[in-house]
C-alpha cells in the first residue's frame, strides 16, 4: 500500500483547515525523524513504546500515553524506541488564535519563545488527554470535528496556561536562540540541496562557521556529524520515494544524492537494517 500524504508536506491540511494528523508505525516513511522545523505548531503523542524526542539541542523521552507540544519555528525530531507507535498532529497556531485576541495576547510569549513550558506531558495531564482527544477527532472525523479539533486544542492551550506550568526562559536563552535560527538556515540549505553533492565548507558557510568549529558545534546540537545528518534526511527521503512512486531503486538513489549505488545500499541498510530491495518489498 502506497502512502498518500506525508508530515513533511510542507502545507498541512488545508487552507480553510489548516489541520493535519499522522499515525506514525514502522512503515511510515519518515518513522524515524529526522531533525527540522517549520512554522506549524506539532503535538507529539505516544501511543506505544517510547520516543526520544530531540527539541533545540536537548533530548527528553515522551512514554506511552504522554505528549509534547512543539511551538513553530522550533527544530525537532527523534527517534522511536521499544516498538513506539506515535501520531503527531500538526496545526498553524495563527489561524487557531484568529477568532480571540485574548487568547493570542496571554499566548504571544510562547509563541515569541519569550517563555516556554515543560516539554513532555505526562499521561495522567490534562494537555495529554486533550491532545488524546484532538487526535482521535481528526482520525475518526465525527460530525463537526472541524469544531471540536480547534476547540479542543483550545482547551489544552488553557489547561497547560492555567496550571502554572509556563516558567521563564533562562538567561542563556537569547544564545540559544541565535545558535537555532543559525542551525535551522543549514537545515533548510540541506533540504533545498540534498540532491546536489554538498561539502562541509558549503553548509558551514550557512552559519558563518569555519568547517572544524561547525561540524563540532552541529553535532553539540543535532547529536549527529554533518555528514550523518545529510545522509540521514537522503535516506529518509529514499524511503519516501520508495513508498509513493514507482522509480527504480538506482534512480532513487541518484534523486536522493547518491553518485554510488554501493554506497547507497550501504547507508540504507546501516540506518533501516534491511537493504533497500527489501524495505520496498515490505512497504507493499
Amino acid at each position: 500500500m502506497k502512502y498518500i500524504e506525508y508530515r513533511e508536506k510542507r502545507e498541512h491540511g488545508t487552507r480553510e483547515f489548516p489541520y493535519a494528523c499522522y499515525m506514525v508505525t514502522e512503515n511510515f516513511p519518515r518513522y524515524n525523524m529526522v531533525p527540522h522545523w517549520h512554522n506549524e505548531c506539532e503535538i507529539i503523542y505516544v501511543r506505544r513504546g517510547t520516543f526520544e524526542l530531540f527539541l533545540n539541542g536537548r533530548t527528553h523521552r515522551i512514554d506511552e500515553g504522554c505528549c509534547s507540544l512543539i511551538i513553530g519555528g522550533s527544530v525537532h525530531g527523534g527517534t522511536p524506541l521499544k516498538d513506539c507507535r506515535y501520531d503527531c498532529l500538526v496545526f498553524d497556531m495563527a489561524t487557531l488564535l484568529k477568532a480571540s485576541q485574548i487568547s493570542a495576547i496571554q499566548l504571544q510569549p510562547i509563541l515569541n519563545h519569550e517563555k516556554q513550558f515543560v516539554t513532555v506531558f505526562p499521561a495522567d495531564s490534562k494537555p495529554s488527554q486533550y491532545a488524546l482527544e484532538a487526535i482521535e477527532a481528526m482520525l475518526r472525523k465525527p460530525v463537526s470535528y472541524e469544531l471540536i479539533v480547534p476547540g479542543t486544542l483550545l482547551c489544552m492551550l488553557a489547561s497547560i496556561v492555567s496550571d502554572d506550568e509556563l516558567f521563564s526562559v533562562a538567561d542563556g536563552a537569547a544564545s540559544d536562540i541565535k545558535k537555532a535560527r543559525r542551525f535551522k538556515q543549514v537545515i533548510s540549505y540541506i533540504e533545498q540541496h540534498y540532491r546536489e553533492n554538498i561539502t562541509l565548507e558549503e553548509m558551514a558557510q550557512q552559519c558563518g562557521m569555519n568547517r572544524n568549529y561547525f561540524c563540532r558545534a552541529f553535532k553539540e546540537y543535532t547529536r549527529k556529524t554533518p555528514v550523518e545528518y545529510l545522509n540521514y534526511y537522503r535516506i529518509e527521503s529514499a524511503c519516501e520515494l520508495i513508498v509513493s512512486t514507482d522509480q527504480k531503486l538506482i534512480d532513487i538513489a541518484l534523486n536522493c544524492g547518491f553518485n554510488d549505488y554501493s554506497y547507497f545500499i550501504k547507508v540504507f541498510k546501516s540506518l533501516k537494517g534491511v537493504t533497500p530491495r527489501d524495505y520496498c518489498r515490505r512497504s507493499f
